[in-house]
């Protein structure tokens, strides 16, 4: 059945009038959380009022007797000092949590005296002892005694009524008043069984945030613990958990003249590929937490955060929550402070430079008094063939130089132009074919494609260089190294085959990082600084292309080269 709106706004008046009441006795703090004091007074209130509006309507019903009557005085004189003691008495001082229950205890006595005194002109008293059953009750200190002076505290008040008043016992006088004392246990049943699941509920609650509050400090030490940085935010971007860490390195950020700065103000940098940091700050949804939040995941990316003249370089990684129906629900953000590796790589490019420009002078003047010696008619072969071999290992140690150099400098300029890659192909291996000649290793080529690509001829020249010498490198006498072509619509392909030594799985997964030799390698006692690939791979990805391998232990590998027709940013 529906109720009317003028029910409905009735009740919602009522409702209001008592929030306003019950704020003005509590100061708006909930009652588990009032001072023992304040609940004592409160608790003992009800019965106050109840025995003050019961001498309102003695005044007229048979004032004299009832006011006359000893044992109501008695009990109003209970009354009054037990609502006095429960706001003068410092409850909370007292050892026993329960000793507060002393003022029920009287308020049972009282209730008693006043229903006896009073029972013959006003019915209904005996249930006063009802507020001090309930207060019993919702103690949860002692409910099977509760429950026990909940049907006895009544039925003997209705007993003494009897003899006080001097009415004779009989069946009916006797069992006329035993409604109340069962209506009461009924009551106080009830009470005991709410405060008991009430109680248990709080304790299961209590247990929870005691274990959730464990299990808190102890992510927090171990987020602690793992030297990074983390933030976790929900779906609307706000801020749920950030460590300690995360907190120092945060405040780096913050600019000097701004206290409280937004995202946007704080000082967070692009790294640039010499690894200094940009002088201008990264756009508000460039920065990690931003992109996170807008459910980008990304995996150690650089950036600098705090002035320039005092970076702080970080990697950071970003990875999505998602709720039990698989909705995004935040993301969790994660900042390695890596400024010391930074540093260290700054200092070895700057290493590399300067020593690999100190040992390319003596061995460019080498290289040309070698030149002069070689066109020497006066040497005979012996000699020539000594020469031949000191102009080689030059020439190998001049490569190793221009490697390092090119692995400091860290980015490669291109001069880009129309070339044919299938000619560039043709003459580099016929370059390469004395080298693998002397190895004993058969070099080849298949048809190759001679449509025009745009690119440094140069630089793929050098792509090529490194990875057939590093084939024949690899390989054993009787071996072979052949290069296929082939093509479509979008780019050309060239694949670098040979029957080799292989690389290993593991060794696959690190090979185009700088400076890594394999295991393999290593044994072989083969020269190399682990730079030639990684070095191979940047020239490739400069143009635009990208560069794949496959390999296979004892059996051979195989490395495919593709560029684009047109170099990027170049019209079709």
């Amino acid at each position: 059945m529906s109720t009317s709106p003028s029910h409905k706004l009735q009740r919602h008046l009522v409702v209001s009038q008592f929030d306003r009441v019950w704020h003005l006795v509590t100061g708006g703090t909930s009652f588990s959380d009032l001072p023992v004091r304040r609940k004592v007074v409160l608790s003992q209130l009800p019965m106050f009022l109840a025995v003050l509006f019961t001498c309102v309507i003695a005044q007229f019903s048979n004032r004299d007797e009832i006011f006359g009557d000893y044992l109501f005085i008695i009990g109003l004189v209970l009354v009054a000092a037990s609502t006095v003691a429960s706001g003068v008495v410092p409850w909370d001082k007292f050892r026993y949590e329960f000793t507060y229950l002393v003022i029920p205890s009287f308020g049972f006595i009282a209730a008693s005296f006043i229903s006896i005194g009073a029972s013959q002109w006003l019915t209904g008293l005996t249930l006063l002892a009802g507020f001090p059953i309930f207060w019993f009750a919702w103690s949860g200190a002692c409910p099977r005694i509760t429950l026990a002076l909940s049907f006895l505290v009544p039925f003997a008040t209705a007993i003494l009524q009897l003899v006080h008043h001097g009415i004779p016992f009989t069946v009916v006088t006797v069992i006329r008043p035993i409604l109340v004392p069962v209506l009461l246990l009924a009551l106080a049943t009830t009470t005991v069984i709410a405060e008991y699941n009430t109680t248990l509920k709080d304790s299961q609650l209590r247990s929870t945030l005691a274990d959730s509050k464990r299990q808190a400090d102890l992510l927090n030490a171990i987020l602690n613990a793992a030297n990074v940085g983390l933030v976790v935010v929900d779906r609307d971007g706000n801020d749920v958990l950030m460590n300690e860490i995360q907190r120092v390195q945060h405040l780096h950020a913050i600019p000097q003249n701004i206290e409280d700065p937004t995202e946007a103000q704080l000082l967070v940098r692009r790294v640039l590929p010499n690894y200094e940091p940009d002088t201008s700050t990264m756009a508000p949804s460039d920065r990690p937490v931003l992109r996170a939040i807008n459910r980008h995941e990304f995996s150690d990316e650089l950036i600098a955060l705090g002035p320039l003249e005092d970076p702080r370089y970080h990697s950071t990684s970003a990875r999505g929550l998602f709720d039990e129906s698989g909705a995004h629900d935040g993301a969790v953000v994660v900042f390695k402070d890596v400024s010391e590796m930074v540093e260290a790589s700054k200092t070895k490019d700057r290493f590399l430079a300067n020593v690999s420009h100190e040992l390319r002078t003596p061995l460019t003047s080498i290289m040309g008094y070698l030149e002069i010696l070689e066109d020497d008619p006066h040497f005979n072969t012996k000699t020539r063939n000594s020469l031949g071999v000191i102009s080689r290992n030059t020439d190998r140690l001049l490569n190793m130089v221009n490697d390092l150099l090119a692995a400091a400098a860290g980015k490669h300029k291109l001069a880009s132009a129309p070339l044919d890659l299938g000619a560039l192909i043709a003459t580099r291996l016929e370059s390469l074919i004395p080298r693998a000649a002397t190895a004993g290793i058969e070099l080849s080529h298949g048809p190759l494609n001679h449509e025009q690509v745009h690119g440094d001829s140069l630089r793929l020249g050098q792509v090529i260089d490194n990875l057939v010498t590093n084939a024949i490198k690899y390989s054993n006498a009787g071996d072979s190294v052949r290069i296929e072509m082939e093509s479509d619509s979008a780019q050309i392909r060239f694949t670098v085959i040979d029957t080799g030594h292989g690389i290993s799985v593991d060794a696959q997964k690190e090979i185009f990082t700088r400076f890594f030799r394999s295991e393999e390698a290593r044994r072989s006692g083969l020269p190399g600084v682990g730079l030639g690939l990684a070095i191979t791979k940047e020239l490739v990805e400069s143009h635009g292309g990208n560069i794949a391998l496959s390999s296979e232990l004892s059996q051979g590998t195989r490395v495919i080269v593709s560029i684009p027709r047109h170099f990027p940013g170049q019209p079709v």
